[in-house]
């Protein structure tokens, strides 16, 4: 599967062994690796030599999507600073070492980050941990109800609203405006 809209995507890893499983990532988005000076023989990888968290602020509003082959906590540490808002914030996506786990860190609806975890897994054969309540329950994501018909959100608690939806909560959905697209 492509995954041309997340594109550019930055992926950065910090040992040779994330950053070749990393690189397998190329043969299905337009992935740049990034990696330290100690990490070498890695083919199309790019080097960063200012510190990383300095190097991630640089990626972080040029790119779509970051993937981190880091520890969760590390990567928590480092974009803490960026994160503005979730309808703007990349989506950020961590491997783990053993490439065992593609976990959705930010901006899993919005952002895409579930979607992309998700392909991100089945390309290296990893599990994917999707943490979102809509995720984990099989729910639609409220944020992106009606997203398909050109629709926008409007004023409103929708935090509450996806609150009331995965407590099991019965939620009315009014559209008072035409639609974008022909429907059957």
């Amino acid at each position: 599967m492509k995954l041309a809209e997340f594109s550019p995507i930055a992926a950065i890893a910090t040992t040779a062994n994330s950053a070749r499983r990393l690189g397998q990532l190329r043969q299905i988005a337009d992935v740049t690796l990034w990696v330290p000076p100690s990490v070498t023989d890695i083919p199309h990888a790019q080097i960063y030599t200012i510190p990383l968290k300095e190097h991630i602020a640089t990626l972080w509003s040029h790119h779509r999507a970051l993937v981190f082959g880091l520890a969760t906590g590390a990567v928590v540490r480092l974009i803490a600073p960026l994160l503005q808002d979730k309808s703007i914030d990349p989506a950020v996506v961590v491997v783990d070492e053993a490439g065992k786990f593609a976990v959705s860190l930010c901006s899993g609806h919005q952002g895409g980050a579930d979607r992309l975890t998700q392909s991100i897994a089945r390309q290296l054969g990893a599990t994917p941990v999707l943490t979102g309540a809509s995720a984990s329950l099989g729910l639609p994501a409220v944020d992106l109800l009606g997203v398909p018909f050109g629709w926008t959100k409007g004023t409103g608690d929708w935090t509450g609203v996806s609150a009331a939806v995965a407590r099991g909560e019965t939620v009315e959905v009014f559209q008072d405006a035409g639609w974008e697209l022909n429907l059957p």
